[in-house]
């Protein structure tokens, strides 16, 4: 059996609808998501919860800039393929929180 698929910002838009995708063509989906307060977490969570009773998907709650948990999450899943799709969003909140962004979309 190959090696789930990583996709990082799993509740987000996009993460979401290609986890789903990915699913549909019969992957097995390991999925990353910080649910931060960017925008509302009741939103993230329903989205999550459409994977609810799907085996061949698992979530983790991770901040994709923590390199030792990601480094730990491939090595211990044996990660071969990422769709790497979490970022901090937004142009406004950037100038507010410029280092949200660096950690987020730099380190991540």
């Amino acid at each position: 059996m190959p090696a789930p698929i990583l996709v990082t910002g799993a509740a987000g838009f996009i993460g979401h609808a290609v986890a789903h995708r990915l699913l549909a063509r019969g992957e097995r989906v390991i999925g990353v998501d910080i649910v931060n307060d960017y925008y509302d977490p009741a939103l993230k969570e329903a989205r999550l919860a459409t994977f609810s009773g799907i085996n061949s998907f698992a979530f983790e709650r991770i901040d994709i800039a923590d390199a030792a948990q990601m480094a730990a999450l491939v090595r211990d899943n044996n990660i071969v393929r990422v769709v790497h799709l979490a970022a901090q969003a937004g142009v406004r909140y950037s100038i507010e929180n410029p280092f949200a962004y660096e950690r987020s979309n730099l380190a991540g």
